[in-house]
């Protein structure tokens, strides 16, 4: 299409009208008293739409066919999923200085265009087209009028030099014959058609986005304070698709088909085909099916309530995958044909091409029978005769764990088997399993080395031989998917579920129990749907951990930049005058600044967040970043800051970056990984609280270190080195299990019951202190420890005053703290006041508390003030009797001590080290009474004589806990010969106190740990056949890595710590 020389049909310039007049409705400020209205036909913008249309029949009936189509695609271009351009506004602004002949130097006529997202700017390019063609000497605009139809074909024709259109898109173009152009040659005979209104709103529909030209802005809106303070972000109720077909067909029958029909150009062209009379069409095969929205489920009372009325509800597992329509259709000659479409509606047919072998094999129509072969099943006639539609859920099953792996591992399983332009060759696997297991395999699109592959997770059937089952209740076509998909282990699964009888008193514990079971198992949520509804009957209940307040992962990162981001911003109805959303990084040279602090801070910023914040919190964070010491994204700039970064490859660059940076808090629904990282990022992250530098430092921030672990125990990976450990332990004592992972069935048991307890508080059948969603605040200020708080792996803090990290003797007790140590005066050397586990709750009753409640995540700035440190004059207070939830270590007082100086063990005579022993034995709590008990690892060593095995002056690594934050004070020597004569090894007794000896060894030092142990064994070689071997105490050889960071809030039992000994004697 060479020129424009049909001036016949609906005038494009009739279009623009309607986007004109709905701009010109007048948006309410927050102060305005909102019209009750709950029908989205009596919103203004609808009015204004029913309005057009009915002047729309009146100038052009009878419409031409395909009129409907071509409107809602142009009115609701991010429907139209088929046509695809590859243009954003950068792009498309070198392409329109061209064709309109301006300058985007500075200064220049087009300068505009490039600068669109200024602070000065609109943040609209549509809008800044029609500026600069109004301001043009010249007008670009036609002679004559340029219709839709012809707007459409231009559209189409620009789509088709797009390789992510759909085949329909390229296929339609070359039917006609014409001959291809480049994409420069379309949009000139494009823009040169259109006058500046005109080229405005196409503008926007090539980005796929009218809303800045429908609802804009308003004036007294231009000051970002103005904006979020005096309007919402529903100042303007906008048009929805739906709302926009009822305007279109009263009658109600275009948006019904549009259930069964989910795609424009279909519905549409089925709405112009009904006669009157006519039944309502079916689903087809071939045809998205609309898929229903759920409804966040924020508890379990509140989640059954969403349900109320039916007799009986499953509980769906979600799994944490990609959504897939399958639609399979059979030829004459019994070959299938599969169409598989997205969750958005996109033909995702050649995207997921690894998939396909799965689905002929599970419905029974595969020819090759590989994967039945291969999994030794037998293979099954075809389920279905002519076509079948099922739903399912698209994830990376690992064939190491031979479970389903994280959702990030998809993206690179989806690339290398994809058909097409999405295809991409992943790099070379490691050639080495030291390779395999090294940060750069972990890669988000890295190569998977065969270990895993894609499965599918089969959960629903909407079509069956030509029948719809939409209509179908859920329990019969749950009975339908079992008759017709055949599960291959590790392939083709079917969706677990759970069964609650809504008519018995305990549903709502019945329900707990399920979703703890599931948050145990590391799945990502799950969907109540009642047994007797219709597929989108109702909006089915989505239960996740983040749904429910304070119960999402929460941490505390570095706020370092900030930027203007379009779509958050049209959601905000904000101009560039606004930051709406905000880069976070993480320490990632914590080491090298303990050992030269004047060393410039290193982040590497991982992910960006925009939501979380009110509008009014938004406007602080916007005041205090405007009047701090910012300054502009650019070279010289960076190179001016007081530290260094580096941005995460997938991520855009922040419009400005804080020369101090700042702290906040933020909550989000697990981790996972963005495409080209190393590092986790928090998946749908909101932010809470930004704080002032007064409040809290950025060095309270989480360093990238403690916040890879935090990720990886939240997704259920072991802790670094376990497989080491284990190695090491298999070569010492082969006829023993290897240490128990955090996926183990104890463990497993543990957060369950945890969690049930969690989720019973948040529905108020457990009295707390506080509100699940409320938090207490410190009246203190100063520095203050950081938040970290994950739902899998719980960090519950103790109450207490502020701590300072920065020194050496407060970082100490901050870890005690962490630890749930009692805390030992130097003069006493007895249990201080308070004195408590890690599982005391700061907001429960106090004394004669029956139990503790466990409301949401608690940091220690979130606590009341308390005197945790008498001061030594005071007589020692017994710590409060203190209930404990399931799952969690027990609050143990260590039994008092007199530490006396340890020297030299080497001579005749040694001097041991002594513990006073109590009258009142039985107010001591021995870690013996209960080896199945979950404990700490303080607590383990309470009864331990310890010594750290390691060559003279070897410096402490970064990754280790201060001895003497762990090891109870007076139970470590500096020898392995007072080990053994502490232990009944020689020939003085044996320490009274002591039950055992405990050997820290950095398995790292092979050497040193060989003669360790040869040292060890000969010395228990010569005990063998003496009478008093009975009364020698064993020694237990444990690796050096258990006093990492990362590992001390472990909860174990005293059996788990003995089973991760890499060597016992005795």
């Amino acid at each position: 299409m060479s020129a424009l020389t049909d001036d016949s049909g609906i005038p494009f310039a009739f279009f623009t009208e309607l986007v004109d007049a709905i701009a010109k409705v007048r948006p309410h400020k927050a102060s305005e008293k909102q019209p009750r209205t709950t029908r989205y036909a009596d919103t203004p913008v609808c009015k204004t739409f029913r309005r057009w249309v009915e002047r729309l029949r009146e100038l052009y009936a009878p419409l031409p066919p395909g009129t409907a189509a071509m409107i809602f695609r142009l009115l609701f271009p991010e429907e139209d999923v088929k046509r695809k351009y590859s243009l954003q506004e950068a792009g498309l602004a070198q392409y329109l200085v061209k064709i309109l002949g301006v300058s985007s130097e500075t200064h220049g006529r087009g300068e505009r265009l490039k600068k669109w997202k200024e602070e000065d700017a609109k943040g609209c390019l549509g809008d800044e087209v029609r500026d600069v063609m109004l301001g043009t000497a010249h007008s670009q605009g036609s002679t004559f009028a340029v219709t839709i139809a012809q707007v459409d074909a231009l559209l189409t024709e620009l789509a088709a030099k797009c390789g992510f259109s759909a085949a329909g898109v390229h296929a339609s173009f070359s039917a006609t014959n014409s001959p291809r152009r480049s994409r420069q040659a379309i949009l000139t005979t494009l823009y040169h058609s259109l006058s500046p209104a005109e080229s405005a709103v196409v503008t926007q529909i090539i980005l796929k986005d009218l809303r800045p030209l429908l609802y804009p802005i308003p004036r007294s809106a231009n000051h970002y304070t103005a904006a979020l303070l005096q309007y919402n972000s529903n100042a303007i109720a906008q048009l929805s698709k739906e709302s926009a077909m009822y305007a279109w067909d009263p009658s109600g029958r275009m948006a019904v088909i549009y259930k069964t029909r989910a795609d424009l150009d279909e519905a549409a062209q089925t709405y112009e085909r009904l006669k009157p009379g006519d039944p309502m069409p079916d689903p087809v095969c071939g045809t998205p099916i609309q898929i229903p929205k759920c409804s966040k489920g924020q508890g379990i009372v509140q989640a059954l309530k969403l349900l109320q009325g039916a007799d009986k509800v499953w509980v769906e597992t979600k799994y944490d995958g990609e959504r897939a329509q399958i639609h399979v259709r059979l030829d004459e000659t019994g070959n299938p044909h599969i169409k598989i479409y997205s969750k958005s509606g996109r033909d995702s047919t050649r995207d997921r091409a690894g998939i396909h072998d799965i689905v002929c094999e599970a419905l029974g129509v595969s020819q090759g029978h590989n994967l039945s072969n291969k999994q030794g099943v037998a293979p099954a006639e075809a389920s279905f005769r002519q076509d079948i539609v099922v739903e399912a859920e698209l994830v990376a099953f690992s064939e190491a764990t031979d479970r389903i792996d994280e959702f990030w591992r998809i993206r690179s399983l989806i690339a290398s088997t994809a058909v097409g332009v999405r295809h991409k060759t992943p790099p070379a696997p490691p050639s080495t399993a030291e390779g395999m297991d090294s940060q750069c395999s972990m890669l988000s699109n890295g190569s998977d080395g065969g270990t895993r592959h894609l499965a599918l997770v089969f959960f629903d059937i909407l079509l069956l031989d030509g029948t719809s089952l939409l209509s179908f209740p859920y329990s019969e076509r749950r009975a339908t998917l079992e008759g017709v998909v055949r599960v291959i282990p590790g392939y083709s699964m079917l969706a677990e579920r759970v069964c609650i009888d809504m008519k018995r008193a305990e549903a709502s514990d019945t329900l707990r129990k399920a979703f703890a079971t599931l948050i145990a198992d590391y799945q990502e949520g799950a969907v109540l749907k009642a047994d007797g509804a219709q597929y989108g009957e109702r909006r089915w209940p989505w239960l996740k951990r983040d749904y429910i307040k304070g119960y999402g992962d929460t941490v505390d990162l570095v706020l370092l930049g900030a930027a203007w981001e379009k779509d958050r911003a049209r959601e905000l109805r904000v101009l560039p005058t606004a930051y709406t959303t905000f880069y976070f990084g993480l320490l990632a040279n914590a080491d090298e600044r303990k050992s030269n602090p004047s060393c410039r801070p290193h982040f590497e910023v991982v992910f960006t967040s925009a939501y979380g914040l009110s509008r009014q919190e938004l406007e602080e964070v916007n005041f205090m970043i405007k009047n701090s010491d910012m300054v502009p994204y650019c070279e010289q700039a960076i190179e001016g800051l007081p530290y260094r970064f580096k941005l995460c490859p997938n991520l855009r660059p922040p419009a400005v970056l804080l020369q101090q940076p700042l702290l906040a808090e933020l909550f989000g629904a697990g981790f996972s990984k963005a495409q080209s990282s190393m590092f986790y990022d928090l998946r749908f992250p909101r932010m809470t609280k930004v704080h002032r530098p007064s409040e809290r430092p950025w060095s309270d921030g989480l360093t990238l270190q403690e916040y890879q672990q935090i990720a990886r125990a939240a997704v259920g990976r072991d802790r670094p080195g376990k497989a080491e450990d284990d190695c090491v332990k298999a070569m010492f004592h082969p006829h023993q299990p290897a240490s128990p992972g955090v996926r183990c069935p104890k463990k497993r048991k543990q957060m369950e019951m945890l969690w049930i307890e969690k989720l019973e508080v948040a529905d108020g059948k457990k009295r707390g202190g506080a509100s699940p969603s409320k938090r207490a605040r410190l009246n203190t200020v100063g520095p203050r420890r950081k938040t970290v708080d994950v739902g899998n792996a719980e960090n519950i803090a103790e109450a207490g005053v502020p701590i300072d990290e920065n020194t050496p003797e407060a970082g100490t007790e901050g870890l005690r703290a962490r630890l749930g140590m009692a805390r030992l005066t130097s003069v006493t050397n007895v249990t201080a006041a308070a004195a408590s586990s890690p599982v005391r709750h700061p907001l429960g009753s106090g004394p004669g508390s029956s139990r503790v409640s466990e409301p949401s995540p608690v940091s220690i700035r979130d606590l009341p003030p308390t005197d945790r440190t008498p001061s030594r004059a005071e007589p020692p207070r017994a710590s409060p009797p203190v209930a404990t939830p399931p799952g969690m270590p027990l609050p143990q007082t260590p039994p008092p001590t007199m530490a006396k100086p340890a020297p030299s063990l080497q001579g005749p005579q040694p001097t041991l080290i002594l513990k006073r022993e109590d009258d009142d034995c039985s107010r001591i709590l021995d870690v013996r009474t209960n080896s199945a008990s979950p404990t700490t690892l303080h607590h383990f060593l309470q009864d331990s004589v310890v010594w750290l095995a390691r060559p003279p002056r070897t410096a402490r690594p970064s990754w280790r806990a201060p001895s003497c934050a762990v090891i109870p004070k007076g139970n470590q020597v500096s020898t392995l010969d007072a080990v053994t004569i502490a232990c009944g090894w020689g020939s003085t007794p044996a320490c009274k106190w002591s039950n055992r000896g405990v050997v820290f060894v950095d398995v790292s030092e092979i050497l040193f740990l060989q003669d360790t142990l040869h040292e060890l064994a000969s010395r228990r070689a010569a005990l063998l056949g003496h009478k008093d071997i009975a009364r020698c105490k064993p020694i237990l050889i444990l690796d050096m890595k258990m006093l990492a960071y990362d590992t001390l809030d472990e909860t174990l039992t005293a059996d788990e710590v003995e089973s991760r000994a890499i060597c016992r004697f005795g």
